[in-house]
């Protein structure tokens, strides 16, 4: 078969798969009062440190409005705090309480004994291999970024 036509199987798995991790994802945070989006959000604060809303965007290829929305709902509930942001007074940064790391915590580790489940059935070749596979093709479509202020390699 052709690495072309193979290639283009995997993207066409791509939709569906991630359909489906955002229902799992769902699924696991049922109850919790917090939505895929907000998780996604406080996942991006946990990696990144303290973040304003249009870099939050820029990290999960979301519009500000949409984080905003979400941000708004995490503050209510005490998942983050604003605080000053010394390279613009108008857009504060948003980092995780303590209270929003340990409910984040305890997401990832649930979240985590279904990727430890699904990791049974790769090597490690397999996942590095996916990896740079996946990786390769971010770099190589990066002109279509739909963000032109967002660095290049960033992905």
């Amino acid at each position: 078969m052709k690495k072309s036509v193979e290639l283009y199987e995997v993207i066409q798995l791509i939709r569906p798969l991630h359909r489906r991790l955002a229902r799992a994802v769902e699924a696991k945070l049922s109850g919790s009062g917090i939505t895929v989006g907000m998780r996604a959000v406080m996942e991006v604060l946990e990696t990144a440190g303290p973040l304003s809303v249009p870099d939050i965007g820029r990290a999960l290829f979301l519009a500000r409005q949409q984080i905003q929305l979400m941000v708004n709902t995490l503050e209510a509930e005490k998942l983050v705090e604003r605080q000053p942001n010394p390279a613009h007074r108008r857009s504060p940064l948003f980092s995780l309480t303590e209270l929003g790391r340990t409910r984040f915590g305890g997401i990832r580790a649930s979240e985590n004994e279904e990727i430890d489940a699904v990791c049974e059935l790769f090597s490690e070749y397999d996942l590095r291999s996916t990896q740079r596979v996946l990786c390769a093709m971010l770099d190589h479509f990066a002109e279509f970024e739909d963000d032109p202020d967002r660095p290049k390699g960033l992905e």
